[in-house]
C-alpha cells in the first residue's frame, strides 16, 4: 500500500514515517501541502495521511484538491485541534477516518489494518456485482431459435421499466434465470433481490414468510420478523409458483400490487413497500381463473407483461448450443469433452419433458462418468436410446398410414434407410455402402433414383 504523509512538524513526520515503514508500507512524506499536491500529480497513492493545520493551505482544502486529482485515494485526517465540526467537514470531503493528536503509532496502524479489510471487502463486492451482472446478462440465456430471440427482445424492453412481469413456462425451462436477467438488467439491480417459492407451504407459514409477523402473533412468534416483501424494499421480489398461493391470501397480494403496502401477521400498522414484483407459473392461470381457483383481478394485475418460455422440444435447434455451454461449465477444470454426432442426434431427437434442467442433469452425469473425451451414443442413459426406438416405431406407423400400397411402404423405408446411412457416413458413399452391405454402384443408383440431397445430409451431420 502506497502512503503519502503530509505533516509540517519534522519530529512527528519522521516518527510516523518510520512506524509505517516498519510495517512494510511504501511511504513518501512531505512537509507542506503544495509539495503534497505536486507529488499527487506525478505519482499514484492508495492513502494520504494529512494534518488539518498546515502552512499555506488548510488541510481540508488540501484534501479537497487531492480528491479532485485522485478520486479513489483514501484520506485519513489528523489534528491536535479536534472538533466535531472539523471532523464532519473532513468526512463530507471523503475522509475515511479522523484521528486526534497525540496518538500512538499502534492506533494509526490499527486504522490502516481496518482500511485494508474495508478495501478488500469493497473490491470483493465490486467483483461479485460484475460477476452477477455477467452471469445474468442476456448473453447467458442460451438459444438462437426465433422463439428465444423473441424472449430476449421482450426482456431487453421490459427490464429497465418497473412493470410487473409474469413468466410462464414448464418446469425446467429457466424461469428463475429470466427473472434474474430482468432484475440485474433493470433500474433496481443494485438493490435487494428476494426469491421465494410459494409451493408446498402451509397457509399460515406462507403468510408469515411473505408479510412478516409481530411478536406474539402466533405460538412460537417470540419476536417480530420482517417478511420477504419488507426485505425486498427498494428492489425486486421473485415469486415462483404463484399459482400455489391460496385464494384467501390472494386479496393481500392484490393490495401489495395496487397500494404498495402490507400489514404483518398479528399487526395493525400499515407498512409501505417499494418493490418490483416478478412472478412465475408453470400452469395456465387463466384456466385457474375460469375454475374459480385464482382471482381474476389478481391475474390481470400480475399479467401486465407476460413472458412465455418455450419448452425445449419446441426449440430443438438450440440443443447443440445449450450442450456446448453445459460442457464448458462442467469441463471447466478438466479437458473439454465432445458429443459424437450419433450421441448429439439422440439428444436433439429426445423431447425433454424436464426441459433444460433435465438436459443439464444428463450432461453433468455423462461428463462425470465418461472416461473418454468423446461421448458416444452408448455413454448416454438408456431412456434416450429407448426414446429413439419409439420414434422409429412412430415413423413406421406414419409410413403405413400415408402409403398407398405395400410397395410404396417398402420404397419409403428404403429411401429413409439410405438417407440414414449417408448421414451417418457424412455423405461418403463408400462408407454408406459398407454400412448397408451393398455395392457402391448400387447405392449410387438408388440415391439418384430417390433424389437424395447429399449436400443437405452433410450440412445436417456437421451441425450435429
Amino acid at each position: 500500500m502506497k502512503i503519502l504523509v503530509v505533516e509540517d512538524e519534522k519530529i512527528k513526520r519522521i516518527t510516523l514515517t518510520d512506524a509505517l515503514l516498519k510495517e512494510g508500507y511504501d511511504v513518501l512524506a512531505v512537509d507542506n501541502p503544495i509539495d503534497g499536491l505536486n507529488v499527487c500529480k506525478e505519482r499514484e497513492f492508495d492513502v494520504v495521511i494529512t494534518d488539518i493545520r498546515l502552512p499555506h493551505m488548510d488541510g481540508l482544502d488540501l484534501l479537497k484538491e487531492i480528491k479532485s486529482l485522485r478520486p479513489d485515494i483514501t484520506a485519513i485526517v489528523m489534528t491536535a485541534y479536534a472538533t466535531v465540526d472539523s471532523a464532519i467537514k473532513a468526512m463530507k470531503l471523503g475522509a475515511y477516518d479522523y484521528i486526534a493528536k497525540p496518538f500512538s503509532s499502534e492506533e494509526l496502524i490499527l486504522i490502516l489494518e481496518r482500511l485494508k479489510d474495508f478495501r478488500r471487502l469493497a473490491e470483493e463486492n465490486i467483483r461479485l456485482k460484475q460477476e452477477i451482472t455477467e452471469r445474468y446478462s442476456f448473453g447467458n440465456i442460451v438459444g438462437k431459435s426465433k422463439k428465444m430471440k423473441d424472449v430476449y427482445g421482450l426482456i431487453e424492453t421490459v427490464a429497465p421499466r418497473d412493470a410487473t412481469v409474469l413468466i410462464i413456462g414448464e418446469s425446467g425451462t429457466g424461469k428463475e434465470l429470466i427473472a434474474n436477467a430482468i432484475h440485474y438488467n433493470g433500474l433496481r439491480k443494485d438493490k435487494p433481490f428476494i426469491k421465494f417459492s410459494c409451493a408446498a407451504l402451509a397457509e399460515t407459514l406462507l403468510e408469515s414468510e411473505l408479510f412478516g409477523h409481530e411478536r406474539g402473533a402466533f405460538t412460537g412468534a417470540v419476536k417480530e420478523r420482517k417478511g420477504r416483501f419488507e426485505l425486498a424494499n427498494g428492489g425486486s421480489i421473485f415469486l415462483d409458483d404463484i399459482d400455489d398461493i391460496p385464494l384467501s391470501m390472494q386479496t393481500k397480494l392484490l393490495r401489495v400490487l395496487q397500494e404498495k403496502e402490507i400489514e404483518r401477521v398479528g399487526g395493525t400498522k400499515t407498512i409501505k413497500v417499494d418493490i418490483r414484483i416478478i412472478c412465475a407459473t408453470k400452469v395456465d392461470l387463466l384456466k385457474m381463473v375460469k375454475q374459480n381457483k385464482f382471482r381474476e383481478d389478481l391475474y390481470y394485475r400480475l399479467n401486465i407483461v407476460p413472458v412465455n418460455l418455450p419448452p425445449l422440444r419446441e426449440r430443438k435447434e438450440d440443443i447443440p448450443l445449450i450442450v456446448d455451454t453445459l460442457l464448458n461449465k462442467y469441463c471447466a477444470k478438466v479437458e473439454k469433452k465432445t458429443f459424437c454426432p450419433e450421441a448429439m442426434k439422440l439428444l436433439v431427437n429426445y423431447d425433454w419433458p424436464g426441459n433444460v434442467r433435465e438436459l443439464e442433469n444428463v450432461v453433468e452425469r455423462v461428463v462425470a462418468l465418461t472416461k473418454s473425451n468423446d461421448i458416444r451414443a452408448e455413454d448416454l442413459p438408456d431412456f434416450l436410446m429407448a426414446s429413439s426406438e419409439k420414434m422409429c416405431d412412430r415413423h413406421l406407423i406414419d409410413v403405413m398410414e400415408e402409403a398407398a400400397s405395400f410397395e410404396d411402404m417398402i420404397k419409403d423405408m428404403e429411401k429413409r434407410l439410405l438417407a440414414l446411412a449417408l448421414e451417418k457416413a457424412g455423405g461418403n458413399k463408400s462408407e454408406a455402402a459398407r454400412l448397408l452391405k451393398m455395392k457402391r454402384e448400387t447405392l449410387r443408383d438408388k440415391v439418384e433414383k430417390y433424389g437424395i440431397n447429399l449436400k443437405l445430409l452433410q450440412i445436417t451431420n456437421n451441425n450435429h
